[in-house]
């Protein structure tokens, strides 16, 4: 496998940095569009199947990261045992000749991209996107909507406490008027009189004592 398979492996060996195109597996390298032409053109890859470097990346990891040779015989893995859910190189398959669905590789990946279960599944993933983002706007539209009553209702409690403490003046200001207008009745009136009463009886009795 190429370092980066964003990059043309055959590219990167002439210390040239070029994005690819394509992946061989066989080859287990990632090509970029020259490449992948004169890949095609040579006698020993013509018959390589390559898929587009966007699905291959795509793959599921079982597929893409994948160790690219076989650790016994030392060859490139290009089958694959569906029985044995295992990787072979060609001297692996002398002990796989019963088995009866040992598929290439390279069609393997070609087909997981168009496969219908994968179909299936993107087009589910989508509709949980949409959901998703449905869900995630109602939710958005609905802190809105609370944060617009909470100014709402603020500005409901101020506005009342306005009018609560005017309503209070108002009372504070008849209470001290009714106040102030009884004592000075008390004062001016009764209790003026009654002075007035008290100072007359103490000059009459002062005069009768100085009579006498």
């Amino acid at each position: 496998m190429a370092s980066n398979p964003k990059f043309c492996g055959i590219c990167d060996q002439r210390h040239i940095t070029k994005s690819s195109s394509y992946w061989c597996s066989e080859c287990n390298q990632a090509l970029c569009i020259e490449c992948k032409d004169f890949h095609t053109l040579s006698k020993a890859s013509q018959n390589h199947s390559t898929i587009a470097i966007s699905n291959y990346l795509a793959l599921e990891s079982s597929f893409s990261q994948v160790e690219g040779h076989c650790s016994v015989h030392d060859d490139k893995y290009v089958l694959f045992c569906q029985t044995h859910d295992c990787l072979l190189c060609l001297t692996c398959l002398e002990e796989h000749t019963k088995c009866e669905d040992v598929v290439r590789i390279s069609k393997i990946t070609k087909d997981v991209k168009t496969s219908e279960s994968l179909l299936d599944t993107q087009k589910s993933l989508s509709d949980i996107i949409l959901n998703l983002s449905k869900i995630q706007c109602h939710l958005e539209e609905n802190i809105c909507d609370i944060k617009k009553q909470k100014d709402s209702i603020l500005l409901e409690i101020a506005q009342m406490r306005e009018k609560i403490n005017s309503h209070l003046d108002k009372i504070e200001h008849a209470l001290k008027t009714e106040l102030c207008n009884e004592v000075d009745n008390q004062c001016n009136n009764t209790m003026c009189k009654t002075l007035e009463d008290i100072k007359r009886k103490k000059i009459d009795i002062e005069n009768v004592s100085s009579n006498e």
